[in-house]
């Protein structure tokens, strides 16, 4: 995978320019042409919790998420992880061993999760981490 791609290069899908119905829609649309090793953590959240690029988009998103678990992207300390937590569970199983990377990285990170000081904050997250787990 060539991180000086964009989603659009990657997967070959060039999507028209038209009428945004919102802003969201253009915000994707704008992110999908930027070179994936580009785009910020708040670029990511944004396209994965939209299930756009996640075969590309995950892995990468992991390796920031392997610096700092709880990386904010924009909303709140670890919605980035929260994003990611919330993708269709059809892809985890298309991509065994990304879900493997990302249980793994809970595994090693819960437990620091678990002992910050605002945990009662991250109360809803650890939750999906260990639905993510089982």
């Amino acid at each position: 995978m060539s991180i000086t791609k964009s989603i659009e290069q990657l997967e070959n899908d060039y999507w028209k320019e038209f009428d945004f119905p919102t802003g969201l829609v253009e915000r994707c649309f704008r992110y999908r042409k930027i070179p994936i090793g580009n785009l910020t953590p708040e670029q990511l959240r944004t396209l994965i919790s939209q299930q756009i690029g996640l075969k590309y988009l995950i892995p990468l998103s992991l390796d920031i998420l392997k610096q700092n678990i709880l990386t904010e992207a924009d909303l709140y300390e670890g919605d980035l992880l929260a994003s990611i937590l919330s993708v269709d569970p059809s892809f985890w199983g298309q991509y065994p061993a990304i879900k493997l990377d990302m249980q793994q990285l809970i595994l090693l990170e819960k437990g620091s999760i678990e002992q910050c000081d605002d945990a009662s904050q991250l109360r809803q997250l650890l939750k999906k981490m260990e639905v993510f787990i089982l």
